[in-house]
C-alpha cells in the first residue's frame, strides 16, 4: 500500500482510505463484524480511516473509535467531519464556532481519542462568514484537538475565498478537499473544484469511487442480493438506484470498455481515480470487499484502456 502526501502539507495517508458511511455504525452495528472489516483493512496496509459525526448519528464514530483502540494511535490517520445536521436545533448544524467547537468535542468523546488528525468542514455553510470558519478551525488546531483541517463538497468560489482569507490573516489553510468522484460522476472536473485544488496544491480525495457499486458490474444482470439497493430499506438509504438513471451513459461506456480489454471493473474504477491523484474513500460491508478493493487497486491493467476511457465525451453529467 503506497502512502501519498496530502497537498502541500506534511500529512501522509494511504492511497486507499476506508470510509464508514452507510456501513460501520449504520448497516453494521455488530462490533465483531465491524472489527473484522477494519482488521482486514489494517492487514492489507490501509492506515487511513474516514468517518463523520452524522454517520449513524454518532454510531460510526463510536464503533470506529472502539475498534481502533487496539492499534498504536501514531500509526494511522483518523478523519471525521462536522457541519451536517445532527439534531433539530440551529446550534446542531453548520460551521458556526458555537456548533463546530462542540461538534469536535463530541467527536473526540465518541472516538475516544485525544486528537483528530484531519477534520473536515462537511459542506459549505453560507450563513457563517468564511473568516469565522477559518479562525475557528485554526483555533482548534492551536488547541491540539485537530492537527489539520479540510473541506468536503465545497464550491470552487468558497474554496478560493477561504484560501485568500487564510493567506491574508496568516492562518493555516485546509489541506484537502473531499468530493464525490468516480468515472461515472465527474462534476468536480466541471465545476472548477479540481482545477482549484491542483492550482493551489490542495489534496483531493473522492468518495463513492465505485459509483455505489455500478462500476463493479454487480448490477449488469439485475439487483443482486446483499447489494445496497436490495438493502435500501434496511439501511434507510434509497438514492443508489438513482445513480444509474443519472449517469447511465458513462456507466455503460465504462462497463463496455472494460469488457473490450477484459479488464477488472473494480480495478479500473479505483485506478481511474488514483491516476488522477484523486484518492479513493471506499466503503465495505465485508472483509472480502476490502481485500478485493486493495488487490484491485494494485492490479496491472492495459494502457490502452485509459486512452479509451478518457476519450469519452459528454455534456450530460
Amino acid at each position: 500500500m503506497q502512502y501519498i502526501r496530502l497537498g502541500s502539507s506534511g500529512l501522509k495517508i494511504t492511497q486507499l482510505t476506508l470510509g464508514t458511511a452507510l456501513t460501520i455504525g449504520t448497516e453494521i452495528i455488530n462490533v465483531s463484524s465491524a472489527g473484522k472489516i477494519i482488521n482486514t483493512a489494517w492487514e492489507m496496509g490501509i492506515r487511513s480511516f474516514d468517518t463523520s459525526n452524522n454517520y449513524g448519528m454518532g454510531g460510526a464514530e463510536k464503533m470506529l473509535g472502539r475498534i481502533m483502540k487496539q492499534f498504536n494511535r501514531q500509526e494511522f490517520v483518523l478523519s471525521t467531519k462536522g457541519s451536517w445536521p445532527v439534531g433539530d436545533s440551529p446550534y446542531e448544524r453548520g460551521l458556526s464556532r458555537k456548533h463546530i467547537v462542540r461538534a469536535v468535542d463530541d467527536s473526540l468523546k465518541r472516538l475516544d481519542t485525544d486528537y483528530i488528525d484531519l477534520y473536515y468542514a462537511h459542506r459549505y455553510d453560507s450563513e457563517t462568514s468564511i473568516e469565522e470558519i477559518c479562525r475557528t478551525f485554526n483555533m482548534l488546531i492551536q488547541s491540539g484537538k485537530i492537527l489539520y483541517w479540510a473541506t468536503s463538497e465545497w464550491p470552487a468560489e468558497a474554496l478560493s475565498q477561504c484560501h485568500d482569507i487564510c493567506s491574508k490573516l496568516l492562518l493555516e489553510k485546509p489541506i484537502a478537499e473531499q468530493f464525490i468522484y468516480s468515472y461515472a460522476v465527474i462534476k468536480a472536473e466541471r465545476n472548477g473544484v479540481i482545477d482549484f485544488c491542483r492550482s493551489h496544491d490542495v489534496g483531493t480525495l473522492g468518495f463513492s469511487p465505485l459509483c455505489q457499486g455500478f462500476l463493479t458490474g454487480k448490477y449488469k444482470s439485475g439487483i443482486p442480493e446483499g447489494s445496497r439497493i436490495s438493502k435500501s430499506r434496511a439501511i434507510n438509504y434509497d438514492k443508489t438506484a438513482n445513480f444509474y438513471a443519472q449517469n447511465k451513459s458513462r456507466i455503460d461506456y465504462f462497463i463496455d470498455t472494460c469488457d473490450k480489454y477484459n479488464a477488472d471493473y473494480t480495478a479500473a474504477a479505483l485506478q481511474y481515480c488514483i491516476n488522477k491523484n484523486i484518492y479513493p474513500v471506499f466503503g465495505a460491508s465485508s472483509p472480502e470487499q476490502v481485500i478485493m478493493n486493495v488487490k484491485a487497486s494494485e492490479e496491472t491493467l492495459p494502457g490502452k484502456l485509459w486512452k479509451d476511457l478518457d476519450s469519452y465525451e459528454t455534456g450530460s453529467i
